[in-house]
């Protein structure tokens, strides 16, 4: 992933990230889409399947510190997160996290959601750490 993520930064220049996030969310949505419907209706299990799936595929171990299934609302943290430590400049990948949240989320909700990065192992943190509205 990161020689994908460096050659089209080498194409693309700064329009690599708008195809990199763009990929990311619709990852996010066909990954909604490949669970079953029995699951869909359930936050919980669809946020701890989402959690077995990125942990299993080694980009990280995710934390939930907070979630309100009522609200879909969820705060996350990523340790040893793969996306914060390919670098591009003074910028991390983490958009990648918050792109294929954000897809899951409007399968899920049927609206965009808001989210916001609060910590990035990238830039110095312990770890990265999200807040989804």
């Amino acid at each position: 992933m990161k020689e994908i993520f460096l050659r089209l930064s080498e194409i693309f220049q700064s329009g690599a990230n708008v195809i990199i996030y763009e990929a990311s969310k619709a990852a996010g949505k066909r990954f909604i889409s490949e669970i079953s419907e029995v699951t869909k209706t359930d936050k919980g299990i669809i946020l701890k399947t989402a959690v077995q799936r990125f942990t299993d595929a080694g980009l990280g171990k995710i934390e939930v510190v907070d979630f309100n299934p009522e609200k879909a609302e969820v705060k996350f943290r990523i340790w040893n997160n793969f996306f914060a430590e390919i670098l591009c400049g003074e910028s991390t990948y983490c958009n990648c996290i918050a792109s294929f949240v954000s897809g899951m989320y409007e399968q899920i909700m049927l609206k965009t959601p808001k989210i916001k990065e609060t910590k990035c192992a990238g830039k110095g943190d312990p770890y990265c750490e999200w807040q989804m509205v």
